[in-house]
């Protein structure tokens, strides 16, 4: 029985390589977060029982032209169903650390300045997590935006682009993910720079609302967006593009029961539908939005993860609703919180230490971080 790292996966599907992953966890697993062009066959409880037919009676739908990569939780579940692929004749690998594994998989995405040939600007998506961070480049300085990666990934894209990193910006405090930004600051000498807030426990430069930073020739505006957090902001970038972090995503809206709770999930909500109305949506229609979260999974294309604010504001039905109607809503449509969401704001905040915990298993399950 063979066995391939996330690594060498996400080398191949980059690549283009023609590689079958599938997907043994139970459906309702497999819908929460799965790795991008996957196919599910929902056998996982029943492999754990020794039951085979659960794979065996599927296996002809399978194509025999290619590798077949299977994927589990953990990847040990997995091996059993390479090793039953491999008695059919399949060409069969199991993910080693399984879908736990992949959560730390990323990738670059570019994203053009209009008139801006020396500004750079990447996405750096974890593709199995959907969560997006941004480097910003101009002058030799970077700046780097929600940094949710091992702080070397961020380094290196500097380095390669010739940029040093001199600040790194939040656009809030997260909850489904470990912040690296006092890790990268600490690395890298650059300023922490966060929203005003009474959360945090260790010293940051504080960034107010309709505050200016600059970097090399370009302008960052901070639009303070209250409501998925109550510290949240939006950066806009020469009036080109605007990291909007969980306030606006392209498929829905910020959840504001996280920080809160869900006592405060309504005044949240009310914070949320102001912010929309009295900041966002009163932007020109051919602006560019770029969240901090994606909540389907994100493949090898290289395309941002985006949309133009008028597309946002014709395809939302929620960006539609008057206030009252906007609450209820949010608040009939709040679904499971993510995982360990509790412990990974602690830590956050600087008010827990990560310890021996291991991220991946702090921040192993989707990102539920909008409302649905």
């Amino acid at each position: 029985m063979k066995e391939i790292t996330a690594g060498e996966l996400k080398n191949k599907l980059e690549a283009g390589e023609d590689v079958a992953v599938v997907d043994i966890r139970e459906t309702d697993e497999y819908n929460d977060w799965h790795i991008h062009g996957s196919s599910n066959i929902p056998a996982y409880n029943a492999l754990t029982q020794g039951r085979a037919e659960a794979l065996t009676d599927q296996i002809a739908a399978l194509p025999r032209d290619r590798p077949i990569v299977a994927v589990c939780r953990m990847g040990n579940t997995s091996k059993m169903a390479a090793r039953i692929l491999e008695s059919f004749g399949y060409e069969a690998f199991s993910l080693r650390d399984g879908i736990r594994g992949w959560s730390e998989v990323w990738s670059e995405a570019r994203i053009p300045l209009a008139g801006r040939k020396d500004a750079t600007l990447i996405q750096i998506r974890r593709n199995g997590k959907g969560c997006l961070s941004y480097l910003l480049g101009s002058k030799g300085r970077a700046v780097i935006v929600d940094p949710n990666l091992d702080v070397q990934v961020y380094m290196k894209i500097a380095e390669r682009e010739g940029l040093k990193i001199t600040q790194v910006l939040e656009t809030h405090m997260q909850g489904d993910h470990l912040s690296r930004a006092r890790e990268l600051c600490a690395a890298t000498g650059a300023t922490y720079l966060l929203p005003e807030n009474q959360r945090v426990t260790f010293p940051y430069a504080p960034i107010r609302d309709r505050e200016k930073l600059h970097l090399g020739d370009l302008s960052i505006e901070v639009i303070a967006t209250p409501g998925h957090t109550e510290e949240s902001v939006c950066y806009l970038i020469e009036g080109e593009a605007l990291l909007t972090g969980d306030t606006l995503f392209v498929e829905s809206v910020g959840r504001p029961d996280l920080e809160k709770g869900d006592a405060g999930a309504e005044a949240g909500a009310r914070m949320l539908h102001h912010s929309l109305h009295d900041k966002i949506l009163k932007l020109p229609d051919d602006l560019r939005i770029y969240p901090a979260h994606y909540g389907r999974p994100i493949g090898f294309d290289r395309v941002p993860v985006g949309a133009l604010l008028g597309e946002l504001k014709s395809k939302l039905d929620l960006l539609k609703l008057v206030e009252q109607r906007f609450v209820r809503t949010v608040l009939s449509s709040l679904q499971a919180k993510p995982p360990n969401f509790q412990t990974i704001i602690a830590i956050n905040e600087g008010k827990a230490a990560l310890g021996w915990s291991d991220p991946l298993d702090l921040e192993a399950g989707p990102n539920r971080c909008a409302v649905r």
